[in-house]
């Protein structure tokens, strides 16, 4: 578009392409809604005010129009969605823009993962805008099977314009011992005027100054209102997070004001198809509202205050020279998603995607095929603690409702060389090398599941993604994850030896093929199956794939052994 083209249609002397009349119109800049009609030529919005001629005329008959929301960040593969797919999802609930992070996929096939994302999603009717993982893999505590060093770099953020910079730097003890790799990437970004995402659960005081000191401006970490205002204190971009396990968001809420509202966003970071389906970013804005937010606070944290951090100049705002990315909703109060545009084209309507995608230009037959190690055996999970009668283990306590874990220390008796678990909210866990053709794996324990048989395997463990089996059997153990193995990556419940439930994640291990809906159903059937076991946890798959993370506190397991997070070191699973 040429800006000579779009001036008479601005001032009148031209009809506008698509006329918006009746509108209440939320201006992020101004607080107010504004009473009049939005002219658009092509993509762009060209004005506000008493416009009268227009090639298309819809009347909004006094509804609500606003910006389309951004989510300041997730991962794609998170929601299990093949990415177009996830696509049509969350622009059903008005999201036109994402700020994606795809250090999953990248951690499993390297830089070949974000090349197929970018060229994958060309062309389909959503801003997707990535930023290039920092730390691949995120800790060396794991193997996996990717690795981004900054010769990778330099050129593709050149190659690529929807990169927008480096995503978050999970490894702050890196950054506060000045680890010479990590650094040399970030002053390869800075320099390029890139933005560079953090990760610091927890950080804070002189080693909260020394991350932010290495140009990290956002945080997505938070959990405690305490916490988000002093990194947002210390000049951070604060992200305050809704997903499906994670959510931050209420305890959040404390620290808006009209001071602080311009310096923080709205995030999903890691959400399931199902809790999609009910709500994506506008969820969070209608849980801002209920929670006493202001409807237009909400709004700009959903919108201008993402674009804004994140230099995207045409979005965020009903305004101008504006992208004509809208929203229109029947009341700010519930904040339905009613009618949803994406550069000026209808692309939802209540709730249903009906926009048109372009086929692509690849085929996801390169980020197949990526589960390389052999079947296991139920002797592998033997820990032969052969003269014991009881042992003390360091139990890796989950929570439903958080990352978060807890180093739980569990007496289990033991009998004939093999802890008996059958009286003991414990679990055996082994993650296994998927990467490797030879058998190589670690043995542990889970606590807090509730689970009282069976077994559970997954392919989705952040951020290696190595397999992990958890499971009251050795018989069941073996069973679920060579399922998995055969599909190509997935999930799996197993009792009594017998497949319960399954989904088949073929892309990278970590995507399904299918449909929304249909990943949905198979979801709830694996839900269903597991509370058939006893558990109690909200969704424990998403709560088992980050017992791997060696990044968060405080006690997580990857193929190499039990780690320590606080101390960054391997721990004993068994007392001495």
């Amino acid at each position: 578009m040429r800006i000579m083209d779009i001036i008479p249609v601005a001032r009148a002397k031209e009809p506008a392409d698509v006329l918006l009349t009746n509108c209440r119109i939320v201006n992020v800049f101004s607080g107010e809604i504004e009473r009049s009609n939005v002219a658009i030529y092509r993509k762009r919005i060209a004005g506000i005010g008493d416009y009268t001629q227009g090639k298309q005329v819809i009347d909004l008959e006094g509804r609500y129009i606003v910006p389309g929301l951004i989510d300041a960040h997730l991962h794609i593969e998170s929601t299990m969605l093949d990415p177009r797919e996830f696509a049509r999802a969350v622009l059903a609930r008005g999201t036109t823009t994402v700020i994606a992070d795809p250090h999953e996929i990248v951690n499993v096939v390297g830089l070949k993962g974000i090349d197929f994302f970018i060229r994958y999603t060309e062309g389909v009717p959503l801003n997707i805008y990535f930023m290039i993982p920092s730390c691949v893999p995120a800790t060396s505590f794991e193997d996996n099977g990717g690795n981004i060093n900054v010769y990778d770099m330099i050129g593709f953020i050149e190659k690529h314009p929807r990169v927008l910079g480096l995503g978050e730097v999970m490894n702050y003890p890196g950054i506060l011992s000045c680890d010479q790799e990590l650094l040399t990437m970030i002053e390869l970004i800075r320099h390029k005027y890139k933005k560079i995402d953090g990760h610091a659960p927890g950080l804070d005081g002189k080693d909260l100054n020394a991350y932010v000191s290495a140009f990290i401006r956002s945080d997505h970490e938070s959990t405690e209102a305490s916490e988000a205002k002093e990194k947002l204190a210390r000049g951070m971009q604060v992200l305050m997070r809704y997903g499906s396990i994670a959510k931050d968001l209420v305890n959040l809420l404390p620290i808006v004001n009209h001071h602080t509202e311009p310096f923080l966003s709205l995030c999903t970071d890691d959400k399931h198809p199902d809790a999609i389906q009910k709500g994506h970013i506008d969820e969070a804005v209608r849980l801002c509202i209920e929670n006493g937010v202001d409807p237009i606070s909400a709004i700009r944290m959903a919108t201008i205050n993402t674009a804004r951090h994140y230099d995207l100049r045409s979005m965020g705002a009903i305004a101008p020279g504006y992208k004509a990315d809208l929203v229109v909703v029947d009341d700010l109060e519930r904040f339905f998603p009613q009618l949803v545009m994406k550069d000026a084209q209808i692309v939802a309507k209540d709730g249903v995607c009906i926009a048109r995608f372009p086929s692509p230009d690849i085929s996801t037959d390169s980020v197949r095929h990526t589960i390389l190690c052999p079947e296991m055996q139920e002797t592998d999970f033997l820990l032969h603690w052969n003269g014991l009668t009881e042992a003390k283990v360091h139990s890796i306590q989950v929570f439903g409702s958080s990352v978060l874990t807890r180093n739980q220390p569990v007496v289990l008796p033991v009998r004939n060389g093999e802890p008996d678990l059958s009286a003991k909210d414990c679990l055996k866990i082994a993650v296994v090398n998927r990467y490797s053709q030879k058998k190589q794996f670690s043995l542990g324990f889970v606590s807090g599941t509730a689970m009282k048989s069976g077994a559970v395997a997954t392919s989705v463990g952040h951020d290696a993604h190595n397999l992990s089996v958890t499971g009251k059997n050795d018989r069941d153990m073996a069973v679920a994850i060579n399922e998995v193995i055969r599909m190509g990556g997935g999930m799996v419940v197993v009792r009594n030896g017998r497949i319960l439930a399954s989904l088949a994640l073929p892309i990278a291990g970590l995507m399904s093929d299918l449909p929304l809906e249909e990943v949905v159903e198979k979801e709830r059937h694996l839900h269903q199956a597991v509370c058939d076991l006893g558990s109690d946890l909200p969704n424990l798959m998403m709560t088992l794939s980050f017992v791997q993370l060696a990044v968060i506190p405080e006690i997580r397991i990857t193929n190499q052994g039990l780690v320590d997070t606080n101390r960054f070191q391997f721990i004993s699973v068994k007392e001495e």
